[in-house]
């Protein structure tokens, strides 16, 4: 944390503020239950991810935490700040359904598996402007 510059603060109290209503007000244990609903999100972050940055023709570089995710120059440090939020959402519906109902809440493995999904997109993406 002490190496983090502005923008690098902000996203953290951004991502902080949107768990916290997932935390203290969870929604019910409710909505599709099945594999699918986990795997499709997973499945389409990771393949559309690297469609979207192929197709801008824009830097491809390495995203890190201190980027600013609103220039879109580099591309891929929007869609980390994207895939961090889906985790953060998602695993704050997770915990707060958990506590508070005992119960596993579908959509936030939904979420999850999306902002999964996008980690894995950015990583084929650099691979692959690696090797060219």
């Amino acid at each position: 944390m002490k190496n983090w510059n502005r923008t690098g603060k902000i996203k953290a109290i951004v991502l902080g503020l949107s768990a916290l209503p997932n935390l203290l007000m969870p929604i019910g244990a409710i909505g599709q239950q099945g594999l699918m609903m986990i795997l499709m999100p997973l499945i389409f972050g990771s393949i559309v991810t690297p469609l979207l940055v192929r197709s801008r023709k824009d830097e491809i570089v390495k995203p890190t935490w201190n980027d600013n995710p609103l220039v879109m120059k580099r591309p891929l440090a929007s869609f980390q700040f994207g895939a961090f939020f889906f985790l953060i959402v998602g695993i704050s519906m997770l915990l707060g359904t958990g506590i508070k109902f005992q119960a596993l809440n579908f959509f936030g493995l939904t979420s999850v598996s999306f902002g999964i999904g996008i980690l894995i997109g950015i990583w084929l993406t650099l691979k692959r402007a690696k090797s060219k």
